[in-house]
C-alpha cells in the first residue's frame, strides 16, 4: 500500500524523483515504529508542493507513549527537507478535540500511506 499511494501523491506533485528515497524512509520508520497510520499531510497532500519552498511533512500515528526526544524526525530526501512527527493514537485525539490546527488539517487533508488495519476508502 505505502508504495503505490506514494506514487499516486508524488506523480501528480512533480516530485516523482522523490519517490524511492522517500519511499525507503517511510518503510524504515514503519519497520522501526510499528505504526498504525503514516499520513503525509501539508503542501504535499493538497497538491500544493512546490520544489525548493516546500517541505514534506508527514504524520505517524502510534498505538503506544512517545517519549518527547523521540517525537519528531526531521530528514532530508534529495534537496527536500522531510519533517516526521510522531504521536500516539491517544494524544491524537486529544490534539484534534483542543484544534491544533496541523493535526486537524492532517486528518481532514491528508492522504494516509499506510494503514496497520483494513483499507481506508479513498
Amino acid at each position: 500500500m505505502l508504495k503505490r499511494r506514494l506514487r499516486e501523491v508524488l506523480s501528480s506533485s512533480g516530485a516523482k524523483d522523490l519517490e524511492q528515497p522517500l519511499e525507503k524512509l517511510l518503510s524504515r520508520l514503519v519497520e522501526e515504529l510499528r505504526p498504525i497510520k503514516v499520513i503525509v499531510a501539508g503542501s504535499l497532500a493538497k497538491g500544493r508542493f512546490v520544489r525548493r519552498l516546500s517541505d514534506v511533512d508527514v504524520l505517524v500515528v502510534v498505538g503506544y507513549g512517545v517519549p518527547r526526544d523521540k517525537r519528531f524526525i526531521l530528514a532530508s530526501v534529495k534537496d527536500v527537507d522531510v519533517e516526521v512527527t510522531v504521536i500516539s493514537e491517544e494524544e491524537l485525539e486529544e490534539a484534534v478535540e483542543e484544534g491544533r490546527e496541523f493535526f486537524v488539517d492532517a486528518l481532514r487533508h491528508g492522504i494516509v500511506l499506510f494503514s496497520a488495519g483494513p483499507p481506508e476508502e479513498p
